[in-house]
C-alpha cells in the first residue's frame, strides 16, 4: 500500500522595503487601501501578503486602527490584481474588490453562477 503524500502550503515571505512600508501607511490613512497603483510589486501576492503583514507590525501601538486584510481578485479578461485594506474603512470582500476595480479601472467580472454557489455560509 502506498503511502498518500500530504502536500503543505508553503508561506513565502518577502522582504519588504521600509520605504514600501512607509508609502503603503500614508495610501492606508489617506484612502484606507492599497493597490498596485500606489506600489506596482503588489501585483504579486506573495509581495502583497508579507506587506500586509508588515503594515499591521508597523501599526503596532501607533494611533491607526483596523485589520488590515490583503486580497487577489479577478475581473474581466482575466485580470488579477491585488488590494491591501484596512476592514474598518473599506468592512467586505464585496467592497474591496469594487474599490480596487473603480481604483485601477477594472471591469467587473460578469458572473455565471449556479443558485448553489450564491448561497452564503
Amino acid at each position: 500500500m502506498a503511502e498518500d503524500t500530504v502536500k503543505k502550503a508553503t508561506k513565502i515571505v518577502v522582504d519588504i522595503p521600509d520605504e514600501d512600508v512607509a508609502t503603503a501607511e500614508k495610501a492606508m490613512n489617506d484612502q484606507g487601501f492599497v493597490t498596485p497603483k500606489e506600489l506596482p510589486r503588489l501585483m504579486d501576492i506573495d509581495y502583497s501578503r508579507s506587506l500586509a503583514a508588515a503594515l499591521t507590525k508597523a501599526r503596532e501601538g501607533k494611533t491607526e486602527e483596523g485589520y488590515i486584510y490583503s486580497e487577489e481578485f479577478d475581473f474581466a479578461g482575466g485580470e488579477i490584481e491585488n488590494i491591501i485594506w484596512n476592514m474598518d474603512k473599506i468592512k467586505n470582500r464585496d467592497d474591496a474588490k469594487r474599490t480596487l476595480a473603480d481604483h485601477m479601472g477594472l471591469t467587473m467580472p460578469t458572473e455565471t453562477l449556479s443558485k448553489a454557489d450564491k448561497e452564503t455560509f
